[in-house]
């Protein structure tokens, strides 16, 4: 998951030192490995059905909810070998990354630079390629009017565009414990894709295409609805749950620390086209495909294939790395949420002692129960 775009006053801070791509570090490269799923779905024969005509102008691609650009790396390389091949490589592109105001830009063009070698980047391979960053969150328009050809949106897209609806009893809407909680945030989360999805109509140009990658809730072959890494929100949940509950935070600050996400179903995320009257046809997008994609969890993989090819179950490592994982998108909701009338040196103490305890948790689970966590919905628009 990306760290970007919650908007509540900015609020959202990246975890880790800037400059040194934590995010890339600890789940970037993850969330790179499934990029390929695009790369062998029908992305690149949509992209040559964008028009281009004026093969002297530029042609603009956005990175939105870019974060320090891991996630986007690999896609952007063949991304743009395509289109040169498709337009020649004498054409001028322009990529855009988007993200909030206090993310973390310096690891961005540190790892556009090189200086940060992995992913590598696609200002090594070409020339004519130009990286910008547009500082601007999301849900306000971040580019200029019909002006762009692509606008990728890879995992950051289940922020929502503020404060979610108070849940006073967990920090986030599990289906099968708080219905009314859970409709509310998908009311909210409904909300927040119309807005989405009218300001891009407005960045991009008539024929362009916008691809939305977003973690999404599903339902199992026994009929239980299940969310993308539900099982750690849980054990975040639970022990949160517990600190309220001895005292350590108090139920305002629990209150406050609500996750402003959501795991948008398939169902969500067509509904604007399903319907003539939305404002969001009206905006003149139109759904090409949306499919569910089930893509396994790296750190498990790992572990897995270590303990089946060498005998070693190392539910340490395991733990450690997952939970380094996680933490780098849902540290800054407990940081930020805990009363501004704790000193930053003890919100800091209270939230390392959650995470430290949550990797406790995590090292005395079975890792198999997290071989199926995640989900993801891969969503092509373009606008006519």
């Amino acid at each position: 998951m990306s760290t970007s775009n919650i908007c509540d006053n900015g609020a959202h801070l990246p975890y880790g030192e800037a400059g040194l791509g934590t995010f890339g570090a600890d789940m970037g490269l993850s969330t790179d490995r499934y990029s390929v799923l695009l790369q062998n779905s029908d992305f690149l024969e949509l992209v040559k059905n964008v028009p281009f005509p004026e093969k002297t102008s530029v042609y603009n691609i956005g990175d939105f909810g870019t974060c320090d650009g891991a996630a986007a790396m690999t896609l952007l390389r063949k991304l743009i070998a395509s289109l040169k091949e498709q337009h020649g490589s004498d054409v001028q592109f322009q990529i855009i990354h988007e993200d909030q105001e206090v993310n973390d830009f310096n690891s961005l063009f540190r790892r556009l630079s090189g200086l940060i070698p992995e992913p590598p980047s696609y200002l090594q391979d070409f020339e004519n390629v130009f990286a910008l960053a547009s500082g601007t969150n999301f849900y306000k328009q971040c580019v200029p009017s019909d002006s762009m050809h692509i606008i990728l949106c890879l995992t950051a897209a289940h922020w929502l565009s503020g404060k979610p609806p108070v849940n006073k009893n967990n920090i986030f809407p599990f289906p099968n414990t708080d219905t009314d909680a859970r409709f509310m945030l998908e009311l909210k989360a409904s909300e927040d894709w119309e807005k989405f999805l009218i300001l891009r109509s407005r960045e991009l140009k008539k024929g362009g295409l916008l691809v939305v990658s977003t973690t999404s809730n599903y339902t199992t072959t026994s009929g239980e609805v299940k969310i993308t890494s539900g099982l750690f929100l849980s054990i975040l949940n639970t022990l949160w749950t517990k600190f309220r509950d001895m005292g350590k935070i108090s139920q305002s600050e629990f209150v406050n620390t609500n996750m402003a996400l959501c795991d948008k179903s398939l169902n969500l995320l067509k509904a604007p086209f399903e319907d003539p009257n939305s404002r969001v046809r009206k905006c003149n997008l139109r759904l090409l495909s949306a499919r569910l994609v089930d893509y396994p969890c790296e750190i498990y993989t790992d572990w897995k294939q270590r303990k089946d090819r060498d005998g070693v179950d190392d539910r340490v490592k395991f733990a450690r790395r997952f939970v380094s994982a996680h933490r780098c998108w849902s540290n800054s909701t407990f940081l930020t949420g805990l009363s501004g009338t704790r000193s930053q040196d003890e919100k800091e103490v209270i939230v390392n002692d959650l995470y430290v305890q949550v990797e406790d948790v995590i090292q005395n689970m079975n890792p198999e129960r997290f071989v199926d966590q995640d989900m993801f919905s891969f969503v092509y628009i373009t606008k006519e």
